[in-house]
């Protein structure tokens, strides 16, 4: 596989959650657009140091991460969002904080990785498969809801059902999964 494609599917994979975790932690779009569009600009420029099996995952998060860090703490960047934006210092402050915590190693992404498997496993199988095609193949409620004949109201209490017990099973990597949680 070349390295345009590749790059094109680790950023239809990886953008929507690199996205909602940096908005955790810089709650403006555009800002965080920003913030995962220099993330990609990155991994474009280092692809050729990167090994077969990088964790593209714990890589991508690593350098958002970085990135959100360097962001939060430059003061010309602050202002910006001070000024322009309103935001609170001590919330601007406490993302920082938090964010200098989150642990975003391959063993991290193995370990959720892993939950999200065990979790998927012991749900009912109506549930899991309504959840795999909401969550993981991006489909609409309706669309299941056909593809399952079921209805759609159906549909959203499998999913509410599955986050429920995602965000237990999840609950220590949180920001690192919020794409779970959105849809």
């Amino acid at each position: 596989m070349n390295d345009e494609i590749a790059f094109k599917v680790i950023f239809s994979t990886y953008y929507p959650r690199l996205y909602y975790f940096i908005l955790e932690f810089v709650p403006l779009k555009d800002l965080a657009e920003n913030i995962v569009q220099d993330t990609f600009f990155t991994l474009w420029n280092k692809r050729h140091e990167l090994t077969e099996n990088t964790n593209f995952g714990a890589y991508l998060f690593t350098v958002a991460k970085n990135n959100c860090i360097y962001r939060l703490r430059d003061q010309k960047y602050k202002k910006k969002l001070f000024i322009e934006h309103s935001i609170d210092t001590v919330e601007l402050e406490t993302n920082l904080d938090v964010l200098s915590t989150i642990d975003s190693s391959t063993y991290t992404f193995e370990e959720i990785e892993r939950i999200i498997q065990q979790t998927l496993d012991e749900l009912p199988p109506q549930c899991k498969k309504v959840f795999t095609l909401s969550r993981f193949e991006e489909k609409k409620n309706k669309e299941i809801a056909e593809e399952l004949n079921i209805s759609v109201k159906v549909v959203e209490k499998h999913i509410t059902k599955g986050l429920k017990i995602f965000k237990v099973a999840l609950k220590d990597y949180l920001p690192l999964v919020s794409y779970l949680f959105i849809h």
